[in-house]
């Protein structure tokens, strides 16, 4: 089994489409193929989900066994988009972490559903430890299928303090952009995105602007779990948190460019 230097938490989920089939989807899957293609070696942490046609054979992926993957639908109405739960999955813990898998340089979280409790960033003292946390944000009731609604992430500063990176879209703190400034008050680095408009990198509390790269966008789906799984590789590169945004720009921006993580680029692409 590979051991990863890039350890990705977070289930992976299996999303319905408009004709009532079914596509691998969530931040892990964008991340882990971003990551891959970045040249790291890349393990995934999950419940048990359905591998896309186009991920990479030397992904390592530990499925926790007594989970089956949650099922998320998007239905768009006149009001706007309501994202719907059909099955909700279990929390990963430390022990669903292969122990070989625990020493990895890159550990990122990156829930969809809640399922990797705050605890768990102490778990991983010597890595760079990146965070997603928009599964941090969502609330639902069964029965299902049950709407997904918005709750504020609140956690205390000794947990920001150890997240080395948080990456967050303005739709995911509801356009309120104090929470993203609340966040840096204690977490070292905060990338608040915002599409094709951006992004603000906050460092140590300080706004830094950066600029999206052009792009003719047809799917922008996973998107920021691209620019968050580009920001970390780049950051343990290079230790520049500016120069790791810039790149994670680029990268998201060529993912958008076509449909599916299969237009997720290689290092070899971006370059040229």
């Amino acid at each position: 089994m590979t051991i990863p230097d890039y350890l990705l938490i977070g289930h992976m989920t299996r999303d319905v489409l408009f004709d009532g089939s079914y596509a691998p989807g969530g931040t892990a899957l964008y991340a882990a193929l971003t990551a891959r293609r970045l040249g790291r070696r890349v393990g995934v942490v999950s419940a048990r989900a359905a591998i896309p046609p186009d991920w990479s054979a030397d992904i390592a992926v530990a499925f926790a066994a007594t989970m089956d993957a949650p099922i998320f639908e998007n239905r768009y109405t006149p009001q706007g988009r309501v994202q719907l739960l059909h099955a909700d999955s279990g929390v990963l813990t430390l022990d669903n972490v292969p122990a070989a898998w625990r020493s990895a340089r890159i550990v990122h979280l990156a829930p969809i559903l809640a399922e990797t409790p705050e605890h768990l960033v102490n778990a991983f003292p010597d890595a760079l430890l990146g965070m997603t946390p928009q599964g941090m944000m969502r609330a639902w009731n069964a029965p299902f299928p049950a709407p997904i609604t918005y709750q504020p992430w609140d956690p205390p500063p000794h947990v920001l303090a150890r997240i080395d990176a948080l990456v967050l879209s303005i739709e995911d703190v509801r356009f309120d952009e104090a929470l993203a400034h609340a966040y840096a008050r204690y977490c070292p680095i905060v990338a608040l995105t915002r599409g094709a408009a951006g992004a603000t990198l906050f460092i140590y509390g300080e706004p830094h602007y950066i600029d999206a790269c052009p792009a003719i966008e047809r799917d922008p789906t996973g998107a920021g779990d691209v620019f968050a799984a580009a920001l970390l590789v780049r950051l343990d590169e290079t230790g520049d948190p500016l120069e790791a945004a810039r790149f994670a720009a680029c990268i998201a921006a060529r993912s958008v460019e076509g449909v599916g993580p299969g237009a997720i680029p290689y290092r070899e692409d971006v370059e040229r």
